[in-house]
Order: C-alpha cells, then structure tokens, then sequence
C-alpha cells in the first residue's frame, strides 16, 4: 500500500494540471494564467511523489520531465509576452519560465538525465555571464527587481548544476566572489538612488544581487570542507 503513494501523487498531480489546463481552455483564461496555476497546483503533488519515492527516476524519466518543463516554461514565458509584448515583458517572461523550468531542470540534473552537450564549466560561465546581463537589462528597463531576480535564478541555478557535475571552486574563491556580489550590490542601490529612485526598492535589488554568490558559497559549504 505504501509503495504506492509516490505514484498515486504523481498521477493525481498530473491529473490536476490536466483539469487547469481544460478548465483553462474552456474559461477563455489566458496561457499565461492557466500554465502558471496548473503548475502551482501539480508541483507539489509530482515533488511529494518524488521525494516519497525510493527510485524516483524508474517512477518518472527525467527526460520525460525534463521535456514536460522545457514546455511548461516555454509557454508560461510566451503567455507572458502574449500580454506584454514590451522589453519588460521580455524580461518578466525569462523570469517567469526560469521559475517554471528550474524544478524539472533540478530534477533531470540530479537524476543523471546527461542532456547538456557543454562542459560544465562552460555551463557554469554562461549562466553567470546571462545573469549579470539580466541585471543589466533590468536597470535599462526599469525594472530592476524583475533583473535582479532572473539574473539570480540563472546565476545560482548555473552554479549549482557546475556543482552537481564536479565543478567547484575553493573556500578562498567564494570568500571572493561572495564580496564582489556585495560591492556590485552597493553599486547598484547608488546607482539606483543617485537616479532618483526609491531606496526601499533599490536596498532590495541590491540585497538580492548581493545575496547570488554568498547563498551559492553557503550552500557548496560542506562540499568544499570535503576536499581539504
């Protein structure tokens, strides 16, 4: 009986998507709100699922999930430049599909679903860099919080796929990194404020832009206590 409660989950988180999903269809709502309410209704379950399960990759292939999330966030992130066809639309769209995709992704990734044809490394340089320009192009947009947080989602997801795959750095290098992110935080609520803005708003961008790199070397704390 208990062996089944994993799968149950999954099949009944699946199913819940599915009704959004035709519910959404026959409301007339729009693709944006009916891919981001069936997701907020089947994660949980399919994450119960998984957690629960004690071989979760024979239960649900991380390919096939993989595949499911790709989609999901492609149209979640669609849905939202459907209603906002402006670059801040661009930008909340990325934000919107790299929360949506980042589960499924996270997923694949622990589970050994070997899809990504770069190194790690590169990996890991790429998202970083992709990060940092999303924060550009948050200031550009006026809309720095929105950068803020999709340069974090792909910065620190990056980083920790390099982690996941063998990439890490010393204690010494993240001690560094974790001080960059705070003088480019800094950096930004003066630029911010200096511009006219608010110093509520700004403080919380730069916090956040401060927070990527210091949650990242927290996180990959034991691992590099690992290899002293």
């Amino acid at each position: 009986m208990s062996r089944r409660v994993p799968e149950f989950a999954v099949v009944t988180g699946v199913f819940l998507g599915l009704s959004v999903v035709v519910t959404g269809v026959t409301l007339g709502w729009g693709l944006y709100a009916t891919v981001v309410i069936g997701a907020l209704v089947s994660y949980p379950f399919v994450g119960f699922g998984i957690v629960r399960d004690d071989d979760p990759a024979a239960t649900i292939r991380p390919r096939w999930l993989l595949g499911a999330g790709i989609v999901i966030a492609v149209a979640g992130a669609l849905g939202v430049l459907l209603g906002d066809p402006t670059p801040g639309g661009v930008l909340r769209g990325v934000l919107v599909g790299l929360v949506l995709g980042a589960p499924p992704a996270s997923y694949a990734v622990r589970h050994g679903a070997d899809v990504n044809p770069f190194p790690p490394r590169t990996t890991v340089l790429a998202g970083v860099t992709v990060g940092i320009a999303l924060v550009v192009v948050g200031l550009f947009v006026e809309q720095p919080l929105v950068g803020a947080a999709a340069g974090g989602v792909a910065a620190l997801g990056s980083a920790l796929y390099g982690t996941a795959r063998g990439v890490d750095f010393d204690a010494q290098t993240k001690r560094y990194a974790a001080a960059g992110g705070g003088l480019l935080g800094l950096g930004i609520v003066a630029l911010g404020v200096f511009g006219g803005g608010s110093l509520g708003e700004w403080l919380l961008v730069g916090t956040a832009v401060a927070l990527v790199p210091s949650l990242y070397a927290a996180v990959t704390l034991e691992r590099t206590g690992a290899r002293r």
